[in-house]
């Protein structure tokens, strides 16, 4: 496994998840994240993995390379690293985006009148108000996306958008941050306990706490080739943990089909 040394006078980037922080550093042009609640680096590769089986392009998901982590004193862990794909253009979260407009998402995400649906379109409208950008299928899919890798760290600061000063134009990023995914908190979702029950702990965001409510946004055509993915899988170098059981469970979710192509 590739190892990444971690000079003495980098800067510890604090990254707040739904579960509290993880130390991160850009190191040259790589972002690199430590492990902290269990594999979340291997859920971070093999989201990656699952993305570059799909018919997705290439430049619209992040790719995450599993590492080792030396610090200057010697001491090493486990994580991965990815390429910063930023540039010169600047990032604005959902959240920001919607404070630099004097809102909050929590209007909306909050309101027990609206339906998931209801959240979404409203949310998406404001999008477009803002930023001029129609990007209801591309979020639509993360979110079912999620839902195939159970992803419960989608919250409004994990959606990104990229924003050019010069010609004041914006996009939506790359899908990135899959950490929280495939059960990789094994503090919470504990080795060897029947993964069909803790598959049903596992909450959604930032909608719905109900994949399947997420699920159902997305209308559009299969993108997870299932044939490309299982040879990935096997094929792969790293150790895989337990993040490959629940890839194949998820191939065999009745309610996942419609995501799958073969």
């Amino acid at each position: 496994m590739e190892r990444i040394i971690i000079p003495e006078d980098a800067k510890v980037i604090v990254s707040t998840s739904s579960k509290g922080d993880q130390s991160k550093w850009l190191v040259g042009d790589k972002w690199v994240k430590e492990n902290t609640r269990g594999y979340e680096s291997i859920a971070e590769y093999v989201a990656y993995l699952i993305l570059d089986s799909s018919t997705l392009t290439k430049d619209s998901f992040v790719s995450y390379v599993p590492c080792l982590i030396e610090r200057h004193d010697g001491t090493v862990s486990e994580g991965c690293y990815s390429k910063d794909f930023r540039g010169f253009l600047q990032e604005v979260t959902l959240e920001r985006l919607f404070e630099a407009n004097f809102e909050t998402t929590d209007d909306i995400l909050n309101c027990s009148r609206y339906s998931t649906e209801d959240k979404f379109h409203s949310i998406m409208d404001k999008i477009f108000h803002f930023t001029g950008l129609n990007v209801s299928k591309e979020i639509s899919q993360m979110l079912a996306f999620d839902a195939f890798i159970l992803n419960e760290d989608r919250h409004t600061n994990n959606i990104l958008f990229l924003f050019d000063p010069g010609t004041e134009t914006w996009q939506l990023a790359p899908i990135f941050d899959h950490g929280l995914s495939l059960l990789s908190d094994v503090n919470d979702y504990p080795l060897g306990m029947p993964m069909s029950i803790l598959k049903r702990k596992v909450k959604a965001k930032p909608f719905s706490s109900s994949f399947t409510k997420q699920l159902a946004l997305y209308r559009d055509e299969p993108f997870i080739n299932r044939s490309w993915l299982l040879e990935k899988l096997e094929n792969t170098p790293y150790d895989l943990s337990r993040a490959k059981d629940v890839v194949l469970s998820q191939l065999v979710e009745p309610s996942l089909q419609r995501l799958i192509i073969g």
